[in-house]
């Protein structure tokens, strides 16, 4: 039995390599698809934002557009797709999440091809990637920017690779053209713009004429497009890097103290209130090391358990197997995603997972060749191993694709429950702009702070011209069922839903 697994991918090696890449990208539009369906139409709170700066672009109204969000390229393709296709917002995002992971993973399988795998490696990416709980457990499900991001990014990592394998020039300019559009869904891609072309340093068989033109090349459409936003603001007395959204982030005299200075602030309280004037001194260090340990975290849980394993003995193996320039390319990678998000988690100190997927992406390439190799062994012991990891993660692929457990949708249940029985139509209070994104009201901004947003409200008495109020409530927080016991005893509550695990609900509340 242990051998059928590493049989069956010995057979796969038969497929002609295009079949299987096809058949890979259709599966993968189709697995966002089902990730879609099965959301039954919950949608995350920054998806609120893109959502309402998709219709403000729908109707020409892009100053508007900004003022919700200063990074339009996602809430454009939104629209556009809405303008081309008729469907409605939320569908038109969902599409081109399905468009954007298909070419996310086309991508995948390309570098995968260009650094020498074969259909048998093709296929260890794939489960690597769709048995995975991070990315498309967990982030395929959003409708984010970050599909986008994905898409244009690996897009470009295939023309930088294709460059350095054959000079041609259309390649060059390729790859700048996906990575400027990879900046315009998540600003840290400009990290990759910019240095992945330093590589080209190491090309040892080159001369230094030759390295030099070929860094040229890779830099030709960013430096056009510099010098062409540098005139523009030299031209223009009314801009300034200000008008160029996100990029002001980037192109700042202050970029050291911009970084810096949160960790130095938190530092000196550490130094202060935790370790004493004893041990102050270590408190920068302490920090930084905690930052390598919460890295190291994010990097497994975002990429998975078996792909990070595998991508660490293929970087141990020095890229057995792997095209050598293709190599080069995606460790350098590697390095500019761990450099980008050594520099996000100082100066914000939060690194979510989405932050750590330029790396994951590599990562599962990278391991993609070991577990190949694996899954080729005659030996029993081995056979055996390669044949488990086969069974999680395909379970891992099912658990992503299985209906979500009962309480998931329970604001969109309160939602439902509330427009069932108001059947007069009374005035309606939310506090959370999804609850209203649910009751199809229209967008009035976002607020971090429910319940602050709630006592805003008693304070000015708006909230006393609502016959119902539909409040979240939080298991941890427990102040907001006192406030509402003490501020509003005038309203009882009528109807709850909860969460999953009861951790979160939602309470609605008549005068």
């Amino acid at each position: 039995m242990q051998f059928i697994i590493p049989n069956f991918f010995n057979k796969v090696d038969t497929v002609a390599p295009k079949k299987l890449f096809w058949l890979v990208v259709l599966t993968s539009m189709l697995l966002a698809g089902l990730m879609q369906y099965i959301q039954h139409g919950w949608i995350n709170p920054d998806t609120l934002l893109y959502f309402e700066q998709a219709r403000l672009i729908a109707l020409g109204d892009w100053a508007g557009a900004i003022n919700v969000f200063n990074w339009p390229l996602y809430g454009a393709c939104i629209a556009a797709v809405h303008k081309i296709t008729s469907l409605g917002i939320h569908q038109s995002a969902q599409l081109l999440n399905m468009l954007f992971f298909g070419i996310a993973t086309a991508s995948f399988l390309t570098i995968i091809q260009l650094a020498g795998g074969g259909t048998r490696v093709m296929l260890a990416g794939t489960l690597l990637l769709f048995g995975g709980q991070y990315l498309v457990g967990d982030v395929l499900e959003m409708l984010m920017r970050d599909e986008g991001f994905w898409a244009f990014y690996l897009s470009g990592l295939v023309f930088f690779i294709r460059y350095v394998q054959h000079n041609k020039i259309n390649d060059a300019l390729l790859w700048q053209m996906c990575m400027m559009i990879a900046t315009l869904f998540r600003i840290e891609a400009i990290c990759y713009l910019i240095g992945l072309p330093l590589c080209l340093l190491l090309m040892h068989e080159l001369n230094w004429k030759n390295r030099l033109l070929d860094i040229l090349n890779t830099y030709s459409v960013a430096i056009f497009a510099l010098i062409a936003i540098t005139a523009t603001m030299i031209i223009s007395d009314n801009l300034s890097m200000r008008n160029f959204g996100r990029l002001q982030e980037v192109f700042s005299l202050n970029l050291y103290q911009e970084f810096t200075l949160k960790l130095f602030t938190q530092a000196q309280i550490m130094s202060s209130q935790v370790l004493g004037k004893y041990l102050e001194e270590f408190a920068v260090i302490g920090l930084l090391l905690t930052f390598i340990y919460v890295m190291i975290v994010k990097i497994i849980s975002a990429t998975g358990i078996f792909a990070a394993i595998f991508s660490g003995i293929t970087l141990k193996n020095h890229g057995a197997n792997i095209e050598p320039k293709a190599y080069l390319v995606l460790k350098t990678t590697m390095i500019i995603a761990l450099i980008s998000m050594a520099l996000i988690i100082i100066k914000v100190f939060v690194l979510s997972g989405r932050y750590v997927a330029g790396l994951s992406w590599v990562l599962l390439a990278l391991g993609a060749f070991y577990f190949a190799a694996l899954l080729a062994s005659k030996q029993k012991r081995i056979a055996l191993i390669a044949s488990l990891v086969v069974i999680a993660l395909c379970l891992g692929l099912v658990k992503n694709i299985l209906p979500k457990r009962q309480g998931y949708n329970y604001m969109q249940e309160a939602v439902a429950w509330l427009n069932k029985n108001n059947t007069q139509h009374l005035p309606v209070f939310y506090d959370d702009p999804r609850l209203r994104y649910y009751a199809n009201l229209s967008y009035n901004g976002r607020w971090v702070d429910n319940w602050e947003y709630v006592t805003n409200a008693i304070r000015d008495k708006s909230i006393h011209r609502f016959d119902f109020l539909v409040i979240s409530h939080k298991k941890n927080n427990p102040e907001t069922e006192a406030g509402m016991q003490r501020l509003l005893p005038e309203y009882r509550e009528i109807y709850r839903t909860n969460s999953g695990k009861d951790k979160k609900s939602v309470a609605i509340y008549k005068k």
